[in-house]
């Protein structure tokens, strides 16, 4: 396995982004459907964080291979698509530590990401954490050469998670949206 980079990260707004250097989709809040990671585009996704504002310990690893099965350690670990234009991508934060590099070992193309976290409940009930002392959440992103599903739960245990996705509107159940001539916006149901 690569070795690993660790930083107290200053997120704000609840969340923090992979990006690459070339993407062109917009930085909005997602968690998803799967409540802690949604892809936002190719070159995008946002991670959700239980704190709104301070700091999170974060641990990064650019492998070329799949990392093993999520330990029980974690309370979410979610693996999602994510495709790199430029075949350079990172953090978008500021961080108190070693630079976290670029997380594309094979270039421009797909690669899977996987993202773990703990802490998040005890996160959502702190407003600010400003010392790297007082941090109570964590997150692993681990990050390899693949394609495959858009997205996989590999653990679901956390209530900020358990949230995020009762808040997500499942799209099969709907109704769909008219694009007609009388309605190009497709608005009006």
């Amino acid at each position: 396995m690569a070795e690993s980079r660790t930083v107290a990260l200053k997120v704000s707004d609840g969340q923090f982004y992979l990006v690459d250097t070339a993407t062109q989709a917009a930085l909005l809040y997602s968690g998803g459907r799967n409540g802690l990671v949604g892809v936002l585009g190719d070159g995008a996704a946002c991670v959700c964080t239980g704190i709104l504002e301070g700091l999170v310990r974060l641990t990064v690893q650019a492998t070329q291979e799949p990392p093993p099965a999520p330990s029980g350690e974690w309370d979410e670990a979610v693996e999602v698509r994510f495709y790199s234009p430029s075949g350079r991508f990172s953090i978008n934060g500021v961080a108190d530590g070693p630079p976290l590099g670029n997380l594309a070992t094979a270039g421009p193309g797909p690669y899977r990401v996987r993202v773990h976290a703990r802490g998040r409940d005890a996160g959502h009930g702190i407003e600010t954490v400003t010392e790297v002392s007082e941090i109570v959440e964590e997150f692993l992103i681990v990050c390899w050469p693949g394609d495959g599903d858009p997205e996989t739960l590999l653990q679901t245990r956390d209530q900020a998670g358990i949230g995020l996705r009762a808040a997500q509107p499942d799209p099969s159940t709907m109704p769909p949206i008219r694009n007609t001539a009388e309605d190009p916006t497709g608005l009006h149901r």
